[in-house]
């Protein structure tokens, strides 16, 4: 019985010595749990290698992964398209470009000489409501003054009108007092060739109806605007020659030109000497 069961004994180990050497043929010795895994195997039931399939599934993995990102590729391409590739074309309508809009801080730090010492970041393109506000009530404030500025100048024209609008040669009269206080040099209703009578008359009558206003005027107590004279030629003066120039006429282009006067100047008075010798003939007699 001892013999069966040493014999029993070596078949066992040489079959897990024979199970161990094909073991160790399909894995790798050099790696440290491979000796555990050995002797564990020795006395139990051979184990599965989990790392094979480990590596199996996360092979698969890429390869689904692979296969997945070339069907959405596939999908995502649509062919080469017939179309080619055209020049971009921009047309120019109008002549005029239209320049940005400055803002009054910008165009004064443009304008000026001195470097900037600000950010053009820190103006505020969008005005604040308050200043929207100031600019709305100047600008009533500025048409207000135009209305009375005009309905005290043209208040002697409705004196005489029975109708509160303008109307008729009143209204030329108002257009004309316009365009002379906008800067016009001369009257639109002042006429240039018309015959000597007729505009002596109506001088006359214009400087009457003027005495008659300031009359009106000085009688209630009525401050007018001063008279203006009539325009005074100016005369330049000479306040000596300069240094080089001649002391007699004037010099130009290197010609001394002389005026009757200085030539007067230089001849001196003309003396009559027949006139004076017959008065000495005359003073000697009455003498004698």
């Amino acid at each position: 019985m001892q013999s069966v069961k040493k014999l029993k004994f070596r078949t066992c180990n040489n079959v897990v010595k024979s199970s161990g050497a094909d073991d160790s043929t399909s894995m790798p010795a050099n790696l440290p749990g491979d000796i555990f895994r050995q002797h564990f195997e020795s006395q139990f039931k051979p184990l599965f290698c989990s790392r094979n399939k480990v590596k199996l599934s996360v092979q698969i993995s890429r390869e689904s992964v692979e296969e997945q990102e070339q069907v959405n590729d596939e999908s995502d391409w649509n062919g080469f398209s017939d179309e080619e590739a055209s020049p971009q074309i921009i047309e120019h309508t109008t002549t005029q470009t239209q320049m940005a809009l400055m803002s009054k801080a910008e165009i004064k730090t443009f304008m000026s000489s001195k470097p900037p010492t600000q950010d053009l970041s820190s103006f505020s393109m969008t005005p604040n409501k308050a200043t929207q506000d100031d600019n709305h009530t100047e600008a009533e404030n500025i048409k207000n003054d135009i209305a009375l500025h005009r309905f005290l100048s043209e208040s002697h024209l409705l004196e005489s009108a029975q109708n509160p609008t303008l109307s008729g040669n009143n209204r030329h009269k108002a257009t004309d007092l316009r365009l002379l206080d906008l800067g016009s040099r001369h009257s639109i209703l002042t006429q240039k060739n018309m015959p000597m009578a007729h505009r002596k008359g109506i001088i006359e009558k214009k400087r009457g109806i003027e005495l008659k206003r300031r009359k009106n005027a000085l009688e209630n107590g009525i401050i007018l605007e001063k008279v203006a004279m009539g325009n005074k030629k100016i005369t330049r003066k000479r306040h000596g020659n300069a240094i080089g120039d001649p002391s007699v006429g004037r010099l130009s282009r290197g010609i001394l030109q002389l005026s009757r006067k200085d030539i007067k100047n230089i001849q001196g008075p003309r003396q009559n000497y027949s006139r004076s010798t017959s008065a000495k003939k005359k003073s000697l007699a009455k003498v004698i």
